[in-house]
């Protein structure tokens, strides 16, 4: 059940209850901001097979994901539901986990998450007696806290930072941490269960060997010898796992096929029973071929981000020139045969936070013409930059698409460096080398990732952007309990968006978990990753 609030709190609630069509919109990590691999879109819901059920004991699941894992430790990966997001949740499981058709927040290795006084700056943290790590060692206050300090540590250069970073966590006891934030969050919580929901092993982080030896408290372990890397990683039941009677299956097997044209048919021919994707057109083949699907609408999705702070996109027209000579609908229609839904903006359209009046610039050649002859002095002043993409085949056609467009200005030249996805990762998000690239941003609701994608001096922010009124808007809708003013702030956020184009987004997010009609129990968090104690083989 979802976490009470005490009773110090008034009458309305520091969670903000949205809905849309009875969709309320939750919060997901994205993981790290920054990982992509394909476009997103497909509507809303479950299809046939239904994805509810109590499945019977025993039994492999292959999971077919299109990326390898950089590391399986907590620091290292990415978050996301298609890159390492369903590996964690398997191996480490959640301290709570967001509801992506309510927003609620639950417990799990956790029994609750709750703020202790009005103004939401300290919280506590109340975590179980009965959960230990697969190496013996309990799963306590002080394992929580030494992971959330190591998550803060900025050498670290965890992709959770940006969540971590100023928080001042207190060992109360075994079983209470109590936090007081660097300013007060009436959504901390949320940022919990999408940012630092995974906990591992001190005594594994101590080793400095968790990223290839991973020791969670989740509902499935890594034994020696069962990763093979760029094909499989295979987990077995944890048999001191907390939950009586979990998890159903013996066995799970992540399998990695970096083309995601592959996964429909990998699924009807059973050599796998699952994956997620946030490919448009895979969704439509898997319901045309009677595999089931459980979906989650998001904001963000995916886009170009420019390096505002140097090069080429550091002059601002630069930027606006570019976007007003792509065309989101093009991409769609030439890439995705129609199946995805077309961005205006940050927000998805069915947002309850966005105006929908604002659009970010899109499809203006005669403006483009104008902006780019204004940056190259009529083309005597060449813009020539480098655009990072990871290697998948639907990104790999948008890159072409983009380049092919901007070279029909005078002047103009985009170069494409394409990369494997774990390269990517590095260079986008750890190193953070780039001109413009490829990149994505999942958002079920703007809180906590929007923050440390926009915010001027987050790490994890998307393009080195810097605009203090941005800042200051984000800071009032996360402090916020009045909804109005929560939407005003962001459409604060849209209007400056809009004007400096730090990044221009294409498609709207949608992740969903595709499934044979074998598999059950299919219940999704986050960004759509799986809760991995409850899905098994259908009786």
């Amino acid at each position: 059940m979802a976490f009470a609030r005490p009773e110090i709190q008034p009458s309305h609630t520091f969670r903000y209850r949205y809905r849309r069509a009875s969709l309320r919109r939750p919060l997901v990590l994205m993981a790290a901001a920054g990982t992509v691999l394909v476009a997103a879109c497909g509507d809303n819901g479950t299809t046939s097979p239904q994805a509810a059920g109590t499945p019977k004991d025993g039994g492999t699941m292959t999971f077919l994901l299109q990326s390898e894992a950089r590391g399986l430790d907590p620091f290292t990966a990415s978050y996301n539901n298609v890159v390492d997001g369903n590996r964690m949740a398997a191996i480490y499981d959640e301290l709570v986990w967001a509801d992506p058709n309510t927003g609620t927040v639950h417990p799990q290795l956790a029994e609750s998450l709750l703020p202790k006084e009005p103004t939401a700056k300290v919280w506590m943290l109340t975590l179980r007696s009965d959960v230990k790590f697969t190496d013996g060692t309990p799963l306590d206050a002080n394992a929580v806290k030494v992971n959330w300090d190591r998550h803060a540590d900025p050498k670290v250069q965890s992709q959770q930072n940006a969540a971590a970073a100023g928080l001042d966590t207190e060992v109360v006891d075994d079983t209470h941490l109590q936090i007081t934030l660097p300013e007060r969050n009436a959504n901390f919580d949320r940022m919990v269960a999408t940012q630092l929901t995974y906990i591992a092993s001190p005594k594994c982080i101590a080793s400095q060997k968790c990223a290839e030896n991973p020791v969670g408290a989740g509902p499935f372990m890594l034994n020696p010898g069962n990763w093979h890397k760029g094909k499989s990683l295979t987990l077995d039941r944890n048999p001191t796992y907390f939950k009586k009677g979990a998890p159903y299956l013996d066995h799970v097997v992540f399998k990695v096929d970096p083309d995601p044209g592959h996964a429909v048919g990998e699924l009807k021919a059973g050599r796998a029973d699952a994956t997620s994707t946030i490919d448009p057109m895979v969704v439509a083949q898997a319901r045309d071929g009677g595999l089931g699907t459980v979906s989650v609408i998001l904001s963000g999705g995916q886009m170009i981000s420019f390096n505002t702070s140097s090069g080429p996109f550091a002059d601002p027209d630069a930027r606006r020139a570019v976007a007003n000579a792509l065309s989101a609908d093009a991409i769609n229609q030439q890439i995705f045969d129609g199946t995805g839904a077309v961005a205006h903006g940050i927000f998805s359209s069915s947002s309850p936070v966005a105006n929908d009046q604002l659009q970010q610039p899109n499809n203006n050649p005669d403006e483009a013409a104008r902006l780019f002859a204004k940056v190259t002095a009529n083309g005597s002043k060449p813009l020539t930059a480098t655009m990072i993409i990871p290697n998948a085949p639907n990104t790999v056609k948008v890159a072409q698409y983009i380049q092919q467009t901007l070279a029909k200005y005078p002047g103009v030249k985009l170069n494409v460096e394409t990369l494997d996805v774990p390269t990517f990762i590095t260079r986008s998000n750890i190193e953070r080398r780039f001109e413009v690239k490829i990149d994505q941003i999942w958002l079920p609701d703007p809180e906590p990732i929007l923050v440390g994608f926009l915010r001027g001096d987050s790490f994890s922010n998307c393009c080195f952007y810097k605009n203090p009124a941005v800042d200051q808007a984000l800071i009032t809708a996360r402090t916020t309990i009045d909804n109005t003013v929560r939407r005003d702030a962001y459409t604060q956020v849209q209007i400056a968006l809009n004007r400096d184009v730090p990044f221009w987004v294409y498609q709207e997010a949608i992740g969903t978990a595709v499934f044979a009609p074998r598999i059950t129990g299919v219940s999704l968090h986050s960004d759509g990753v799986a809760l991995f104690d409850r899905i098994g083989l259908r009786r």
